[in-house]
């Protein structure tokens, strides 16, 4: 179903941002040399999805973003990394092929948490599978051999870590690079709400 006249595609999320979208960047840079996958993620498009809303008509979004704007602001900033990769689906055709967080992952949880339940005080429904969270790099595998991840020896980049202090809504613009447009920020500043 395609989004209507007016309605936004959007959702929560974390993006990936100073040295960790570099060597990120340069990581897919050199996979994409690698493997064959249909879609690979642009760089500024990198980011842990918290929430996804789906098709939101824009007469709610400032609702939407005020509510966001309170649950993150009780969180304090706080540090995460690029991980190990992963994929979902079966091993030799995986349909999305990412990278796993790594650092303050409980932080990480709450924040997830406190969004889902902040919003579904506004009618935004928790999706019904555990929260995964994770940086997807590529999507469907399209080749000809089974896929084979590559040993981490292999992937030929290092460790990067990144502050966490702000969560943005993004809004889906199909078939553009990027696809994801910033349509608000949200500081996490550790403030309690009165």
């Amino acid at each position: 179903m395609a989004t209507g006249i007016d309605q936004e595609r959007v959702f929560a999320a974390i993006a990936v941002k100073g040295e960790a979208q570099e060597r990120l960047t340069a990581w897919s840079l050199w996979m994409q040399q690698h493997y064959a996958f249909r879609k690979w993620t642009a760089a500024a498009d990198f980011h842990i999805t918290l929430q996804f809303y789906g098709d939101v008509d824009r007469a709610r979004l400032p609702e939407l973003s005020q509510t966001l704007a309170a649950a993150v602001a009780a969180h304090s900033p706080f540090q995460l990394q690029l991980g190990d990769a992963g994929y979902f689906g079966m091993p030799e055709r995986p349909r999305v092929w990412w990278i796993d967080p790594e650092g303050d992952r409980s932080a990480l949880s709450a924040l997830q948490q406190n969004i889902v339940h902040a919003c579904e005080v506004i009618g935004y429904k928790a999706e019904n599978r555990p929260y995964h969270p994770h940086i997807t790099v590529a999507r469907k595998y399209a080749g000809t051999e089974p896929f084979q991840a590559p040993a981490m020896e292999e992937l030929q980049r290092q460790t990067a870590a990144w502050k966490v202090d702000q969560v943005a809504l993004y809004c889906t613009r199909m078939g553009q690079i990027p696809m994801y447009e910033l349509a608000g920020c949200f500081p996490l500043t550790g403030d309690e709400l009165l």
